[in-house]
């Protein structure tokens, strides 16, 4: 309607101006249209400063929210939409034991797209009425992702500090065999207000960034790999790099049979290869007896005739 717009709409708007000054103070952030805003809002990179010049490197995403309101949720059961005038009511039915419960649709796209993204992804607040802005590495979200398969519902809770694995899950949802899970995302990798942006205070900021990003780069390289395997910061102080070396770490594993394990096999092999003509290049023939074996997974018309030229013989005794 021309000449109104709602109230938390506009207070929303700020939340997003606010963190795009912040970000700028740590590089170069581009906000994400409304109409393109498909959850994340804001595509970053963090600079650096080299004889007055600055270059961009790390680039990552963010999803903003206020401070106290907003819920970082993705899934669960989509909200009843608004009957229009003269519209009957259509609340899905479904039989369950003998009765009619409403079961609403489940939003899996959600949890899909969090679990998806190609790059580091953190989550923000924003404090309109003390200027500040706190950014929030969502690492531990792989330890629920790898741990728990079945999820209904997640929700990234920022500076809460519980166990990710022991103390994450939450209510079985009634409609679906998965359940929610309540990540805690500890505390801020950065935390600014408008008094703190000198360049001393800023240029730390921006270190412990860039560290987070870093292992968050990993992660996702370990899952496109299809390794189960995931890093995680335990003891962050924010806007300060040292205490991210501290890091928590795990692998995952099943007994049940599933398509991890031939992709696995599959994204093991350029190591090896790799790995095999280093040590034999640099005449480590020890290292390279301890590694051999590992080639009995493969055939040699599964490696490029070039390649095996120059494979050693210690290695060629155990392809297929």
């Amino acid at each position: 309607m021309p000449g109104v717009l709602g109230y938390g709409w506009h207070e929303g708007n700020r939340g997003e101006y606010l963190a795009q000054y912040f970000l700028t103070a740590l590089g170069v952030s581009a906000p994400v249209i409304r109409q393109e805003d498909i959850g994340v809002d804001f595509f970053c990179s963090l600079a650096k400063e080299e004889n007055k010049k600055l270059t961009f490197h790390s680039p990552f995403i963010v999803q903003q929210g206020a401070v106290d309101s907003k819920e970082f949720v993705y899934g669960g059961l989509q909200k009843p939409r608004a009957k229009k005038d003269g519209e009957k009511e259509i609340d899905e039915e479904k039989e369950v034991e003998g009765e009619k419960k409403k079961a609403g649709k489940w939003m899996s796209e959600g949890i899909d797209w969090l679990f998806s993204q190609k790059l580091p992804l953190f989550v923000c607040t924003t404090d309109r009425e003390k200027a500040r802005f706190r950014l929030y590495s969502t690492s531990p979200m792989w330890l629920v992702h790898y741990h728990f398969p079945k999820k209904f519902l997640v929700e990234l809770c920022p500076d809460k500090c519980h166990d990710p694995i022991r103390d994450s899950q939450g209510a079985k949802a009634e409609h679906h065999e998965g359940y929610e899970y309540h990540i805690p995302l500890r505390e801020p990798i950065v935390d600014l207000d408008v008094f703190q942006l000198d360049k001393p205070t800023r240029t730390k900021a921006i270190e412990a960034l860039e560290i987070a990003i870093r292992v968050e780069q990993e992660n996702l390289a370990w899952r496109d790999l299809g390794i189960h395997a995931a890093s995680w910061f335990t003891d962050i102080k924010p806007n300060e790099p040292d205490s991210l070396k501290t890091l928590g770490g795990s692998v995952f594993w099943t007994d049940g049979q599933g398509p991890h394990v031939p992709r696995q096999i599959e994204s093991l092999k350029l190591m090896a290869i790799n790995l095999a003509l280093n040590l034999h290049a640099q005449k480590d023939e020890e290292r390279l007896k301890y590694l051999a074996p590992i080639f009995a997974f493969y055939a040699k018309g599964e490696i490029s005739p070039w390649i095996i030229e120059k494979m050693p013989d210690v290695v060629l005794q155990y392809l297929k």
